[in-house]
C-alpha cells in the first residue's frame, strides 16, 4: 500500500508534464508553419498590423471557434486561400497554435 501511495503523485506528475509539453510543441510548429505559409495574407501575432485576411486572433477570439474547426478547415480547398502543402498533423499544429491567442 505504501508504494503505491508513492507511485500515484509520481504518475499524475509525469501525466501532467507529458500532455502540457505535447500542447506547447504543437504551438510552436503551428507557429513555425505560420510563419512560412500564412503571414503573407494574416497578421500572426496578437500585435495590430495591417492584413489581407483575418487576423489569427480574432480567429481565436470567435465565441464558438474549436481548434478541430481549425483544423479541418484548413483540410478543406478553398478559393481564397492557397491549397497549403498540409501533412500528418500539420492542420491540427497550426490550429493549436492560433487557439493559444485565445482570451
Amino acid at each position: 500500500m505504501n508504494r503505491s501511495r508513492q507511485a500515484l503523485p509520481l504518475a499524475v506528475a509525469l501525466a501532467l508534464l507529458g500532455g502540457s509539453g505535447a500542447a506547447a510543441q504543437n504551438a510552436d510548429n503551428g507557429r513555425h508553419l505560420s510563419e512560412r505559409w500564412c503571414v503573407e495574407c494574416h497578421a500572426i501575432t496578437p500585435a495590430p498590423g495591417k492584413s489581407r485576411a483575418q487576423s489569427f486572433a480574432a480567429i481565436a477570439a470567435k465565441e464558438k471557434i474549436s481548434a478541430e474547426m481549425i483544423a479541418s478547415f484548413l483540410k478543406l480547398p478553398h478559393a481564397t486561400m492557397p491549397n497549403l502543402p498540409l501533412r500528418g498533423n500539420d492542420a491540427q499544429d497550426i490550429a493549436a497554435f492560433i487557439m493559444s491567442m485565445k482570451k
